[in-house]
């Protein structure tokens, strides 16, 4: 599938990188998607350029990671400086109507970008997307301690001690990685060839030490009294064993009148690349009912 087009934005003083798959088609409107994190790059994403069969997909990585400016300035790590920057994207890319797709924090972007009711968004996507991260914690503890004693031990220990960045710690993570992020042998050479790096200080500044342990500035970030805000067409996906648990995508599902909720069995966090072709005809169909209006 080739690629039309890719470079960066000024946005202020910071340049963002985008990439564009598929010809543009006035009839359907783009998917514009939003990669977790904070901090992960579009890279991982990528699985879904194969819906661009049907209209553009378009990425772009977050300031503070990829090919993205990554400032040295740990004040700009807020939602408001996303919501700012996914604003400015939509303007310089002349993106009036879109499908708003975010991914784990990608989708805690959305559901507050979105609450600011901005125009022109015809559905979105929360996919494995956290809607309270004290909920959140409360869960992954739930899954932690279903893990070998010795794992849990070890995990509990350091974080606990604030020491999470030594080895042993990310030793025994691997096992929670395992079974509740990707569930696959190894991981796709699009996490592995991310041009520009991990955003370690934006993850570690707004989220926390690990994906188990969210002890940065969102840990009080809850949003699930105002779910019932969003009015606009609504899929949320999740993985039976992810780390975004059922129970949380079930509770997004009550919350958000007329949503559609999807949970893929044997999957986990990264379900759309562990089941892609499933997960993207998921994606493809809710998107066409929108268009048809029959969501």
């Amino acid at each position: 599938m080739a690629q039309l087009s890719d470079g960066f934005l000024q946005i202020g003083p910071h340049r963002t990188y985008y990439k564009i798959i598929g010809p543009d088609r006035p009839s359907k409107p783009p998917l514009l998607t939003l990669h977790g994190g904070p901090g992960g790059g579009h890279n991982y994403l990528l699985s879904l350029a194969a819906l661009a069969t049907d209209r553009q997909v378009i990425f772009y990585d977050q300031l503070g990671c990829g090919r993205s400016d990554q400032p040295d300035d740990e004040s700009l790590w807020t939602v408001s400086t996303f919501i700012d920057e996914l604003t400015a994207v939509r303007e310089q890319l002349g993106l009036d109507r879109i499908h708003l797709l975010g991914q784990s924090w990608g989708g805690m972007l959305a559901i507050d970008y979105l609450l600011t009711e901005p125009a022109g968004v015809l559905s979105v996507i929360l996919a494995s997307s956290m809607i309270s991260l004290p909920l959140y914690q409360e869960e992954v503890e739930k899954l932690k301690r279903d893990l070998p004693p010795e794992v849990y031990a070890v995990m509990t220990k350091h974080e606990q001690a604030g020491t999470t960045g030594e080895k042993a710690y990310w030793e025994q993570f691997a096992t929670f990685d395992k079974r509740h992020i990707f569930r696959g042998e190894v991981y796709p050479a699009e996490y592995q060839l991310a041009k520009g790096g991990f955003g370690a200080s934006v993850y570690h500044s707004m989220w926390g030490a690990s994906e188990a342990y969210a002890d940065g500035s969102l840990r009080e970030w809850d949003r699930i009294a105002e779910l019932s805000r969003i009015t606009v067409p609504t899929l949320i996906t999740s993985g039976q064993y992810d780390e975004l648990t059922p129970r949380q995508a079930l509770i997004a599902h009550r919350e958000i009148a007329g949503s559609r909720i999807e949970i893929f069995t044997a999957a986990s966090h990264c379900v759309h690349h562990e089941r892609p072709e499933e997960y993207n005809q998921v994606v493809r169909e809710f998107l066409d009912e929108v268009e048809a209006g029959r969501d």
